[in-house]
């Protein structure tokens, strides 16, 4: 009878144990996760008081634009040396005479178009990179901004980055087969074939009759052994082209692989 006593005990003692480590650990649990919410509420706050402060700055911004005379003459006669020096390739006199041209018009957002352009041309890719970002905020839905963004990180070699700004310019324009065959190459060169072969699919089917694209999705689809779809395309090639050497050889080498490929599973 005592065993049963002291064995209850023991038992009540455990409980009482668990019990209050769990109390202990659901409060810490508790005081962290209120320490969490109130850093989010804090932050939260912030981020309205500067977006107001934000707001406010920007009506006072143009209100004292508004208030600005506008000559529209002066604006034409500058705006258009720069479109005379950026066609004669004068980048200097023309980012001179753009930059110029923002102080003139209470609509910057053509002019800093043509600056950022302007920008890369002469390869101050930096610059032009700042300006886009900017010029992406104001004018999101333009699928120009992101392309020129994506050929700046293609220069830099930052793949990835290209690779994002391509994506945002295709979910705004998906009917421009150079944006598709742009991407397709980035993809190329991240090694991921089978997404390659898909975009160079999409630019065949907008422009079916191009042969270059067209060799670029066999190309593609060879190199992720999409066999059927290789030869596919290197044919199609062929019926356009029936002289084109390098489909004819590609089409030769996919059906030498598909042959190899046919025995080893036959084995």
């Amino acid at each position: 009878m005592p065993q049963l006593y002291i064995f209850i005990a023991s038992l009540l003692a455990i409980v009482v144990i668990v019990v209050r480590r769990n109390w202990i650990f659901e409060h810490v649990k508790r005081a962290q996760f209120d320490k969490e919410v109130t850093q989010k509420v804090k932050e939260l706050q912030k981020e309205r008081v500067k977006e107001a402060s934000d707001e406010r700055f920007k009506e006072s911004y143009l209100k004292e634009q508004s208030k600005k005379k506008y000559d529209v003459s002066e604006f034409k006669t500058i705006y258009r040396k720069a479109e005379m020096a950026m066609a004669k390739k004068q980048w200097n006199e023309a980012k001179k005479l753009l930059i110029q041209s923002l102080t003139l018009t209470r609509d910057e957002l053509p002019v800093s178009i043509r600056l950022a352009a302007v920008y890369m041309e002469s390869g101050d890719l930096k610059r032009a990179e700042e300006l886009y970002k900017r010029l992406s905020e104001m004018d999101p839905k333009n699928p120009d901004i992101y392309e020129n963004m994506g050929k700046i990180y293609a220069k830099w070699k930052q793949y990835k980055d290209a690779v994002a700004s391509y994506v945002l310019a295709i979910e705004i324009d998906e009917k421009d087969e150079k944006k598709w065959v742009a991407l397709g190459r980035l993809y190329f060169l991240l090694m991921r074939p089978s997404l390659s072969a898909e975009c160079f699919r999409r630019a065949a089917e907008l422009r079916p009759r191009d042969t270059a694209t067209i060799f670029l999705l066999a190309e593609s689809c060879r190199d992720a052994e999409d066999y059927e779809n290789a030869l596919f395309a290197y044919e199609r090639i062929l019926t356009m082209e029936p002289y084109n050497e390098k489909a004819r050889e590609g089409a030769q080498d996919v059906r030498i692989r598909m042959n190899e490929l046919e025995k080893a599973l036959s084995r």
